[in-house]
């Protein structure tokens, strides 16, 4: 019996270090695969943070545009190219920030039509942007 009681507890050792080896091998795995996971989690939230940089400062540069048209067309445009506001055939140019605004405006086929077009450029992380509106007045 007592030799029989030995053999059984080698037998039951040798598997205990069976177990032992797969519970580290599984402790590994699961800390790549989190790794892994963790990883790619924190790319996909650096890559999101960048585009929505981006899409702030093209929302601002959009806005920026809008308001310059608003106040061009606030005031009657013989005052607008009195003032140097809109000169057409000639660009007229200012900056906000890191933004640079170009007015640019000329006579239509007709007379009293006048293309204005505004001009947003920005440089984001070595990158240009532009944004880019345009409209039709009618000039009496």
């Amino acid at each position: 019996m007592a030799g029989s009681k030995g053999a059984g507890t080698i037998q039951e050792s040798c598997e205990c270090r069976k177990a032992k080896g797969y519970v580290m091998f599984d402790v590994l795995f699961a800390l790549f695969l989190f790794s892994l996971g963790f990883g790619v989690l924190f790319e996909l939230t650096a890559a999101a943070l960048s585009e929505s940089s981006q899409a702030t400062s093209l929302m601002e540069g959009a806005n920026l545009a809008q308001e310059t048209m608003d106040q061009l067309a606030a005031h009657s445009w013989s005052e607008n190219i009195a003032c140097g506001d809109c000169i057409p055939g000639e660009a007229v140019e200012g900056t906000q920030g890191k933004f640079c605004w170009h007015v640019y405006s000329q006579w239509q086929d007709i007379p009293q039509l006048l293309k204005v077009s505004i001009e947003v450029t920005w440089t984001e992380r070595g990158t240009p942007y532009q944004y880019k509106l345009e409209t039709l007045y009618a000039v009496e």
